[in-house]
Order: C-alpha cells, then sequence, then structure tokens
C-alpha cells in the first residue's frame, strides 16, 4: 500500500476528467475522454485586442472520434 501525506493542498480548477478524493477511494469502471483543440491558445492580461486573427490547428494525434449514434 502506497501512502502520500500533504501537509497542504491547492487546487486551482478542476478540469472536466479530474477528481478530487478524500478516504479510501476505489474507481472501478469508470472512463471518460475529452479532446479540445485550441488553435489560438489563451490571451491574458487587460486590454487585449485581436483582430481578423487567422489559426490553423494541426492535428495528426488521430484521437478523434464520431460519437456513436443510435438507432431506433
Amino acid at each position: 500500500m502506497v501512502r502520500i501525506q500533504f501537509q497542504s493542498i491547492h487546487i486551482d480548477a478542476i478540469a472536466e476528467t479530474s477528481s478530487v478524493n478524500k478516504g479510501t477511494n476505489r474507481i472501478i469502471g469508470r472512463r471518460h475522454s475529452v479532446k479540445v483543440n485550441q488553435g489560438l491558445g489563451e490571451v491574458a492580461g487587460e486590454h487585449n485586442v485581436i483582430l481578423g486573427g487567422k489559426h490553423v490547428v494541426q492535428d495528426s494525434d488521430r484521437f478523434d472520434m464520431k460519437h456513436p449514434t443510435q438507432k431506433s
């Protein structure tokens, strides 16, 4: 058994596929996958202006999937 102990922990953000657990946890049979492509990235600060931007995303990781459709 591995025991990890922290004096304190600070969490800035929780993403869609993340979790925070305390105590004895057993997570079985859970799967989730999300893919996000951003051509611009992130703009931070004050008084930012972006005009007429053109952005290209080269995505060659082949992780994209088409969601299955249900037939009635």
